[in-house]
């Protein structure tokens, strides 16, 4: 493909892309005049979410891939940096799984893996994968994606599926993320991790339905607990994103930002 209509900031990975927090940073980082490659295990997803973002006038492309396989990942990013120069990743890819868990005891080993894969194996295998090309150029902007409750959250499992893993999986991140950002801090090369609360996506995505389709009791208390007495919109979260992303960002790097409503 030819780079030639590409916007003049280069090409930005967005892992994670086919809804919520993800799709938003596409969309945000396209008004930003990135050219998004958008990747995704979810076919079907992914390619309403690519139309989304090509709708709004974008450069855009997808590549279907698993973020926990190191073949297929370094296969989404030799294809992204044969379609342009890539100057930001952005990591969102990630979840808690579909087995509501609270104790311990109820983890098997696959329930674990499963989700330490999907949120810090994903990140891990995508900046190994991202990185050589940003040095080579002496540029580029990392963002990964934490939670809040990478702290802990006390009561009944909500909106969460594994939630001790999902837990450590995001507080690895940050600790990732601040290690990479000082290995990496002489090469030109920013990295930085978003901590937002509970998010909400477009209408029919992942969290938002899971939010929605809580018993009023469950959901009160989960509004309860937030400052601002509602959830993000991913949008919001997308937007400091986007500020991560650009070269006003050139010395910001190792910070874990929450985008969380005072909470």
């Amino acid at each position: 493909m030819s780079a030639a209509n590409k916007g003049d900031a280069g090409c930005a990975i967005v892992t994670g892309a086919a809804g919520g927090i993800g799709l938003a940073a596409a969309r945000q980082l396209a008004s930003q005049g990135f050219s998004v490659f958008l990747v995704d295990r979810d076919e079907a997803g992914l390619q309403t979410a690519l139309e989304s973002v090509k709708a709004g006038g974008a450069n855009a492309t997808s590549c279907v891939a698993d973020v926990t396989s190191t073949e297929q990942v370094n296969a989404a990013v030799k294809a992204a940096a044969e379609w342009g120069r890539i100057n930001a990743l952005v990591n969102v890819a990630g979840g808690s799984g579909p087995k509501r868990v609270r104790d311990i005891e109820g983890i098997d080993d696959t329930d674990w893996d499963f989700v330490i894969d999907l949120n810090l194996k994903s990140v891990f295998l995508f900046c190994r994968a991202v990185v050589p090309h940003m040095r080579a150029q002496r540029y580029g902007r990392i963002v990964n994606t934490s939670s809040s409750y990478s702290r802990g959250r006390k009561g009944p499992v909500t909106t969460q599926g594994t939630r001790l893993a999902y837990a450590a999986a995001k507080a690895g991140i940050i600790g990732f993320g601040a290690q990479l950002s000082k290995d990496l801090a002489d090469c030109g090369i920013t990295v930085n991790t978003v901590v937002p609360a509970l998010t909400l996506g477009e209408p029919g995505s992942r969290i938002r339905s899971r939010f929605e389709n809580l018993p009023d009791a469950a959901r009160n208390a989960v509004l309860s607990e937030l400052p601002m007495g509602r959830p993000a919109e991913a949008y919001e979260v997308a937007a400091a994103i986007g500020f991560l992303a650009s070269e006003s960002a050139s010395h910001v790097s190792g910070i874990a930002l929450p985008v969380d409503g005072a909470l």
